[in-house]
Protein backbone atom coordinates (compact mmCIF):
# COMPACT_ATOMS: atom_id res chain seq x y z
CA UNK A 1 0.00 0.00 0.00
CA UNK A 2 2.78 2.44 0.74
CA UNK A 3 4.49 1.66 -2.56
CA UNK A 4 1.16 2.37 -3.87
CA UNK A 5 0.52 5.91 -2.25
CA UNK A 6 4.38 7.09 -3.06
CA UNK A 7 4.20 6.05 -6.85
CA UNK A 8 0.48 8.29 -6.72
CA UNK A 9 2.69 11.02 -5.05
CA UNK A 10 5.55 10.87 -7.76
CA UNK A 11 2.87 10.97 -10.37
CA UNK A 12 0.89 13.84 -9.22
CA UNK A 13 4.03 15.85 -8.52
CA UNK A 14 4.98 15.25 -12.56
CA UNK A 15 1.88 16.06 -13.29
CA UNK A 16 2.38 19.34 -12.03
CA UNK A 17 6.00 19.80 -12.51
CA UNK A 18 7.06 21.60 -15.87
CA UNK A 19 8.57 19.03 -18.16
CA UNK A 20 12.08 18.96 -18.59
CA UNK A 21 14.02 20.90 -21.23
CA UNK A 22 15.30 18.32 -23.05
CA UNK A 23 14.68 14.62 -22.37
CA UNK A 24 17.34 12.22 -21.85
CA UNK A 25 17.43 8.24 -22.59
CA UNK A 26 19.96 5.88 -21.94
CA UNK A 27 21.05 2.63 -21.21
CA UNK A 28 21.18 3.61 -17.56
CA UNK A 29 18.63 6.32 -17.24
CA UNK A 30 20.97 8.81 -16.96
CA UNK A 31 21.15 12.54 -17.91
CA UNK A 32 23.98 12.88 -20.04
CA UNK A 33 24.20 15.67 -22.71
CA UNK A 34 21.86 18.38 -22.73
CA UNK A 35 20.85 20.28 -26.31
CA UNK A 36 21.31 23.69 -25.85
CA UNK A 37 19.45 26.79 -28.28
CA UNK A 38 21.51 27.62 -30.66
CA UNK A 39 22.63 31.51 -30.91
CA UNK A 40 22.22 33.77 -33.95
CA UNK A 41 25.07 33.21 -35.08
CA UNK A 42 26.05 29.78 -34.69
CA UNK A 43 26.68 28.05 -37.98
CA UNK A 44 28.09 29.47 -40.80
CA UNK A 45 25.12 29.12 -43.35
CA UNK A 46 24.84 31.15 -46.83
CA UNK A 47 22.13 30.99 -48.66
CA UNK A 48 19.08 27.80 -47.82
CA UNK A 49 18.84 27.51 -44.32
CA UNK A 50 17.15 24.58 -42.72
CA UNK A 51 16.21 25.55 -39.16
CA UNK A 52 14.73 23.41 -36.28
CA UNK A 53 13.35 24.21 -32.60
CA UNK A 54 11.44 22.22 -30.09
CA UNK A 55 7.85 21.78 -30.77
CA UNK A 56 6.23 24.75 -28.72
CA UNK A 57 9.39 26.84 -28.29
CA UNK A 58 9.63 30.64 -29.01
CA UNK A 59 10.28 31.27 -32.90
CA UNK A 60 14.00 31.49 -33.44
CA UNK A 61 14.79 29.29 -30.64
CA UNK A 62 16.58 26.82 -32.93
CA UNK A 63 18.37 23.37 -31.70
CA UNK A 64 19.45 22.09 -35.10
CA UNK A 65 20.20 24.50 -38.07
CA UNK A 66 21.63 23.14 -41.49
CA UNK A 67 22.52 24.18 -44.89
CA UNK A 68 19.71 22.08 -46.51
CA UNK A 69 21.56 21.07 -49.76
CA UNK A 70 21.38 17.83 -51.03
CA UNK A 71 25.31 17.26 -51.25
CA UNK A 72 27.99 18.44 -48.57
CA UNK A 73 25.73 20.05 -46.11
CA UNK A 74 26.70 21.28 -43.12
CA UNK A 75 24.71 21.31 -40.15
CA UNK A 76 25.14 22.55 -35.98
CA UNK A 77 24.07 21.69 -32.89
CA UNK A 78 25.13 22.69 -29.15
CA UNK A 79 25.41 20.26 -27.07
CA UNK A 80 26.18 20.93 -23.21
CA UNK A 81 27.32 24.49 -24.51
CA UNK A 82 30.10 23.64 -27.17
CA UNK A 83 29.05 24.40 -30.73
CA UNK A 84 29.59 20.88 -32.74
CA UNK A 85 29.33 21.33 -36.83
CA UNK A 86 28.16 17.72 -38.20
CA UNK A 87 28.07 16.75 -41.82
CA UNK A 88 26.01 14.74 -43.78
CA UNK A 89 26.67 11.34 -44.14
CA UNK A 90 23.23 10.03 -45.57
CA UNK A 91 19.88 11.26 -47.28
CA UNK A 92 16.62 9.98 -48.26
CA UNK A 93 14.10 12.38 -49.08
CA UNK A 94 10.90 12.90 -51.26
CA UNK A 95 8.52 16.03 -51.21
CA UNK A 96 6.52 14.34 -48.23
CA UNK A 97 9.94 14.49 -46.23
CA UNK A 98 12.42 12.43 -45.67
CA UNK A 99 15.58 11.61 -43.49
CA UNK A 100 18.55 12.64 -43.52
CA UNK A 101 21.61 11.71 -41.12
CA UNK A 102 24.98 14.25 -40.23
CA UNK A 103 27.94 13.24 -38.23
CA UNK A 104 30.44 15.13 -36.68
CA UNK A 105 34.33 14.07 -37.92
CA UNK A 106 34.85 11.36 -35.15
CA UNK A 107 31.55 9.95 -34.96
CA UNK A 108 31.09 10.58 -31.69
CA UNK A 109 28.14 12.94 -32.26
CA UNK A 110 25.07 11.86 -34.69
CA UNK A 111 21.91 13.64 -35.69
CA UNK A 112 19.22 12.06 -37.70
CA UNK A 113 16.61 14.42 -39.55
CA UNK A 114 13.10 12.44 -39.64
CA UNK A 115 10.82 15.26 -41.06
CA UNK A 116 7.30 15.92 -43.12
CA UNK A 117 6.79 18.35 -45.23
CA UNK A 118 4.63 21.28 -44.75
CA UNK A 119 3.18 24.24 -46.13
CA UNK A 120 5.55 25.60 -48.85
CA UNK A 121 5.43 29.77 -49.19
CA UNK A 122 6.24 30.77 -52.50
CA UNK A 123 6.10 34.51 -50.91
CA UNK A 124 8.98 33.97 -49.05
CA UNK A 125 10.74 30.66 -50.44
CA UNK A 126 9.86 28.79 -47.42
CA UNK A 127 8.75 25.42 -46.84
CA UNK A 128 7.19 24.27 -43.16
CA UNK A 129 8.55 21.05 -41.95
CA UNK A 130 8.21 19.13 -38.75
CA UNK A 131 9.17 15.88 -37.14
CA UNK A 132 11.85 14.50 -34.87
CA UNK A 133 15.49 15.08 -34.33
CA UNK A 134 17.16 11.93 -32.83
CA UNK A 135 20.89 12.77 -31.48
CA UNK A 136 23.29 10.41 -30.39
CA UNK A 137 26.10 11.67 -28.38
CA UNK A 138 29.28 9.63 -26.88
CA UNK A 139 27.05 6.49 -26.56
CA UNK A 140 23.94 8.67 -25.00
CA UNK A 141 20.30 9.19 -27.68
CA UNK A 142 18.15 11.84 -27.09
CA UNK A 143 14.59 12.22 -29.15
CA UNK A 144 13.16 15.68 -29.84
CA UNK A 145 9.90 16.89 -31.72
CA UNK A 146 10.80 19.65 -33.86
CA UNK A 147 9.44 21.89 -36.31
CA UNK A 148 10.92 24.74 -38.54
CA UNK A 149 11.56 25.07 -42.03
CA UNK A 150 13.53 25.42 -44.72
CA UNK A 151 14.31 29.03 -46.07
CA UNK A 152 16.12 30.66 -49.51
Amino acid sequence: MRALLSLAAVLALASCSPPPATPTTSATGAANFVIDDLAENDGDIQGCARMLGRVNAQPGADVFREDGVDTGAKGFIRIDGVLIQVNLVSANATEQGGARAFADASRSTQVVETLTTGAAHEESDSVEESGALTVTHNGATQILQVSGGTAC
